[in-house]
């Protein structure tokens, strides 16, 4: 039987697959809508005038939910975390009498609806725009944890960005990442996470990883925790990893390998805990001015013999820069600079 567009708004089903088509709703809508291009412009039509009676969550109201889940112990002042509920960012549930209300506005007046849709062209329409995608940043000394709806948790680390849809589509979860982060993907046997960084792109289907693919770094590292993950890069080269693996792509010659790793040392971040391996001077400034916002001032940069190697769990900067000087260099700390003196 053909169906009006009545029949969609006044159908539980309808409405709970468009305001959460992958929450295991029924999927039936979705083979329905590509029976006919009448049935698309139909669906099209019943969704929009559903997405029509939600409002959004003002900054203001969207920030203030935010703050009620920022965390409250174990942080230092230099390494504030805060979680982000994307959740808080959906519409509020629209109440029945409200569809109720929906449906005999438009049976009352179901010629006048009808008329002026055919009498109006779509390109006439003045739709109000929205935004299609949403960056969250984590700034130096910060780390952030965002809840995504699907039930995917990603944790940020400072100074990093990731941007995403406001709704991901029916085909993937596509985010972009620049920066380091950890994901707790949420399992969709046919609703691929994805994440684009830079060149290269990581798709699972559900899995946790760790990515850090800062610009500044000589490579994206992508290590493997539990799962499986797909890497490819714009050189058509494929490669799926196994748990414990970890693939680093020059983001320069694009040289490539493929190693175990420590958990510690690469995912340790999450947890407050700074793990140095056999780390240059450089690796180290970079590490601390992103933990702790700061800047380092020096005329020349320590060489560290071998590297340095040290592990720092949810310590101040002046705990950790007196664990590592060790009478190879005196410091300073006057605000957000760091001034370095190396020993003779």
């Amino acid at each position: 039987m053909e169906k009006k567009i009545e029949d969609l708004l006044s159908d539980p089903g309808f409405r709970k697959y468009v305001l959460n088509p992958y929450q295991g709703n029924n999927s039936s809508w979705s083979e329905w809508r590509k029976e006919s291009s009448a049935n698309a412009a139909l669906f099209e039509e019943a969704r929009d005038l559903i997405f029509g009676f939600y409002e959004p969550l003002s900054t203001e109201e969207y920030e203030s939910e935010t703050l009620k889940f920022r965390r409250r112990i174990n942080i230092t002042p230099s390494d504030k975390h805060s979680i982000i509920h994307l959740y808080g960012q959906k519409r509020n549930q629209i109440p029945w009498w409200r569809y109720a209300a929906i449906f005999l506005a438009i049976c009352c007046a179901a010629v006048l609806i009808v008329s002026l849709i055919q009498g109006v062209k779509k390109s006439e329409i003045a739709e109000i725009p929205s935004p299609e995608f949403v960056t969250k940043e984590a700034a130096k000394g910060q780390k952030i944890t965002i809840v995504f709806p699907d039930g995917t948790v990603v944790k940020l680390n400072a100074e990093s960005y990731i941007t995403y849809p406001v709704r991901f589509s029916e085909h993937n979860r596509k985010v972009v990442l620049s920066g380091e982060a950890y994901f707790d993907v949420a399992h969709y046997d046919n609703w691929p996470f994805i994440v684009q960084t830079r060149e290269v792109q990581t798709k699972v289907l559900g899995t946790s990883f760790n990515i850090a693919a800062y610009p500044e770094n000589d490579f994206i590292n992508i290590a493997l925790v539990s799962g499986s993950v797909q890497v490819s890069d714009n050189s058509k080269r494929e490669f799926t990893l196994k748990p414990k693996e970890m693939i680093s792509i020059g983001q320069k010659d694009e040289a490539l390998t493929i190693s175990q790793f420590d958990f510690r040392e690469v995912t340790g971040w999450k947890d407050n805990v700074i793990v140095f391996d056999k780390a240059s001077f450089k690796e180290v400034q970079f590490t601390l001015e992103r933990w702790y916002d700061v800047k380092f001032q020096y005329s020349n940069a320590l060489v560290f013999k071998g590297g340095y190697s040290g592990e720092f769990a949810d310590q101040s900067l002046e705990n950790v820069l007196l664990g590592m000087s060790a009478n190879k260099f005196e410091f300073k700390i006057e605000g957000k600079n760091v001034y370095i003196n190396q020993n003779n």
